[in-house]
């Protein structure tokens, strides 16, 4: 198998054709970080997007997009990238170590790849998972399923705090898509201010000049494939809660949400994930996918999961195994005795 590096601009039509097809090969490939148009829309914005070929017997197998410099190489899309790995056939699965000796580079650390991509096995240090809402028999089914399992009293929450807020602030309207940019503003600036009073300024990632035009971007491409949805929830003429994700096929990933901390007691962010869930449904869609994490809210409405693993690639390899075990050292050390005293004493200090 032969391996080479081009850079996105060299990105022509042979190839997003091939990629497409690609996408055909696995279930996994539906999610939209894997489709040529989430690349493309990162790459109008940074000028370090490359993609690794795979190659057997003039055909390309696989397509690994990433950022690389001569200081460094990340995933496509970095922090923003639910969703890592190669495209590729399965019946030609890529060797990333000699990919990447052929192609120059040197390190990628990866922590969204799917558990079954069995060519980062080698390479994977811990694992976690994507928790996802089947909608493939429609909302009610959706609920039917949820409320048999554990969650006979999740929608009627629901109800009730739609009930209140009605009474309380205004109608209560949903709006699947809007293509205004002054709602996306509100959407990225209501989240800007979330990071911050969260985590600090530090953690407000739209400051970033690429994040934010990507994300622009994808809420501009409205395509059968790929597009972005930019969701609202209403009370009266007030936007309470809103949702930016975007969808491939018949998969709509559930990326940045927030709502209006004024209005937590009526329950704005159960409310808005329900709608989008049923509205998702209305328009074909068959897979909400909540992303990486173990939120309560999360747990409330999934009804599966997808693996993911979490490692490091390195050339030459000895490198990734000091560092791996080296994370297992300090693993080890932090649910020991000795490092909740440390934990301890620092809680104290502060």
């Amino acid at each position: 198998m032969k391996y080479t590096r081009i850079h996105s601009k060299e990105l022509d039509e042979s190839v997003v054709s091939r990629w497409l097809a690609l996408l055909a090969t696995d279930p996994l490939y539906h999610s939209p970080y894997f489709h040529p148009a989430y690349t493309q829309a990162i790459a109008r914005a940074r000028n370090d997007v490359y993609l690794v070929l795979a190659e057997h017997n003039n055909r390309i197998c696989g397509i690994l997009p990433l950022h690389h410099t001569s200081q460094r190489t990340t995933v496509i899309g970095e922090g923003l990238t639910d969703y890592q790995g190669w495209i590729r056939d399965e019946t030609e699965l890529p060797d990333c170590d000699i990919a990447f000796r052929q192609t120059g580079i040197h390190r990628l650390d990866f922590n969204h790849v799917p558990a079954t991509f069995t060519e980062f096995q080698n390479y994977v240090w811990k694992g976690s998972r994507s928790l996802t809402m089947d909608l493939s028999g429609g909302y009610r089914a959706y609920q039917q399923n949820l409320q048999t399992g554990r969650e006979a009293s999740l929608f009627k929450k629901i109800d009730t705090s739609v009930r209140k807020l009605g009474n309380k602030v205004g109608p209560v309207r949903f709006v699947w898509h809007s293509s205004e940019q002054r709602d996306l503003n509100a959407l990225l600036a209501g989240k800007s201010d979330q990071f911050v009073r969260t985590l600090g300024e530090h953690a407000d990632i739209f400051r970033t000049t690429w994040i934010r035009e990507s994300v622009e971007m994808m809420h501009s491409a409205q395509t059968p494939l790929f597009a972005g949805v930019l969701s609202g929830l209403y009370a009266g003429d007030v936007l309470i809660a809103a949702h930016f994700g975007i969808r491939s096929g018949k998969t709509l990933h559930y990326w940045f949400p927030w709502y209006d901390t004024r209005y937590a007691e009526y329950s704005p962010g159960l409310i808005l994930l329900a709608r989008c869930a049923e509205a998702a449904a209305e328009h074909g869609l068959t897979m909400l996918d909540l992303g990486r994490g173990e939120q309560a809210y999360k747990q409330r409405f999934a009804t599966g999961s997808i693996a993911l693993s979490e490692g490091v690639i390195t050339v030459p390899a000895w490198k990734g195994l000091f560092l791996r075990k080296f994370w297992l050292a300090r693993e080890e050390m932090k649910s020991s005795v000795f490092g909740q005293e440390l934990r301890n004493l620092k809680n104290r200090l502060r």
